[in-house]
């Protein structure tokens, strides 16, 4: 079942934040949508570009700004050839199944679209539509994708599921498993989890299963970070209840922070640089005695495009994660990409390494 989501309002498209909360709540209806298409309320192939996107999907998301909705409302009856009618305060399709405000529903030919009408710093209007597909979204942690699909794709065959792997980072692969009609997900994952112990992590979101394991186990973790600027501390508190378990985070952006806050020896900074698996390690042991946490993880780099030499070029990050009974890893990496990538890598190779630190907690 192919769905798409359809946004119309050229000023939708570039309010980022408003553009983010759209695609974060349209996802958990229709996971991701195997189309997404923007376009401007005055585009003269409006009518052929919705015409087009909802005859090539079943479940179709149209999310409008509010000065396009009426003129989206016509375009569909139109297409449907239906008359506008006058429901719930808004003209729209006579055969609207289903409305509330700013919202409505239609079942035609066995497709469902479903239109709702944003405002800016407003909350979304509901949404009617559910993915029908049984499907799941889960993680495989140190394997690369020609194991994967040696080792796990004749098992997809075996319970009729269809897998769609992507690389995260290196040794961190997400796959979205999709049922057949005769498929049996939950065998699926225990011959998964079989076959790859203490690599499998059943949940569509890392971190919040990171986070969920350490609030079962009664432990605590803390952040400190250079190059990422805050960014995993972010990445935490996006998850409702993370106080219980996030002690807070340090940005020591610059050395002398580096030193006063997190202990960081002058020495090393001198002779190593920020950028040293030294530094990490120090601003790992820094941050454990600052929060009493028992765990934390810590990130020093250079993500560019300026700042980097022929011995440390753009790109250059080391990552580290600790316990407080003093097991630590950290690793060097040379990442590529532009500025924000490279600090979302970096963020991503370092919850990578506490899930190996803590593999009892998170791997088991």
């Amino acid at each position: 079942m192919k769905s798409s989501l359809i946004v119309v309002g050229k000023a939708l498209r570039y309010n980022l934040p408003f553009l983010n909360y759209i695609h974060s709540t349209i996802t958990k209806h229709l996971n991701l949508p195997d189309q997404t298409v923007y376009i401007d309320k005055n585009d003269k192939d409006l009518f052929f570009v919705l015409e087009e996107s909802i005859s090539h999907a079943d479940e179709i998301v149209i999310v409008t700004s509010n000065d396009s909705f009426n003129l989206v409302n016509k375009v569909i009856a139109t297409l449907g050839e239906e008359t506008l009618e006058l429901k719930g305060g808004m003209l729209i399709p006579s055969k609207a199944v289903r409305y509330e405000t700013d919202c409505y529903l239609l079942a035609r030919e066995g497709k469902y679209i479903n239109v709702i009408k944003t405002t800016e710093n407003k909350k979304l209007p509901p949404i009617f539509i559910d993915n029908t597909n049984e499907s799941s979204l889960f993680s495989i942690i140190n394997i690369d994708e020609d194991s994967l699909k040696i080792l796990v794709e004749p098992l997809a065959q075996n319970y009729e599921i269809r897998i769609t792997p992507t690389t995260i980072i290196d040794g961190w692969i997400s796959v979205e498993a999709v049922s057949n009609k005769y498929g049996n997900l939950e065998s699926f994952f225990k011959a998964v989890k079989s076959l790859l112990p203490q690599k499998v992590i059943q949940h569509p979101d890392v971190i919040e299963h990171i986070c969920t394991c350490l609030e079962t186990h009664g432990k605590t973790l803390s952040v400190a970070e250079s190059c990422t600027g805050g960014l995993i501390a972010s990445m935490l508190t996006e998850h409702s209840g993370v106080s219980a378990v996030f002690k807070g985070g340090i940005v020591s952006y610059a050395n002398e922070i580096k030193a006063s806050w997190l202990g960081v020896n002058e020495e090393t900074l001198e002779r190593h640089g920020a950028v040293s698996e030294l530094c990490v390690r120090e601003m790992l042991e820094g941050v454990l005695n600052a929060s009493l946490a028992d765990y934390a993880i810590a990130t020093s780099g250079i993500a560019g495009p300026t700042g980097g030499s022929i011995e440390k070029p753009v790109g250059t990050v080391f990552v580290g994660a600790r316990d407080k009974e003093g097991n630590v890893l950290i690793e060097r990496l040379l990442l590529e990409g532009d500025r924000h990538y490279i600090q979302r890598q970096s963020a991503y190779h370092a919850f990578k390494l506490l899930l190996h630190v803590g593999e009892t907690l998170f791997l088991k």
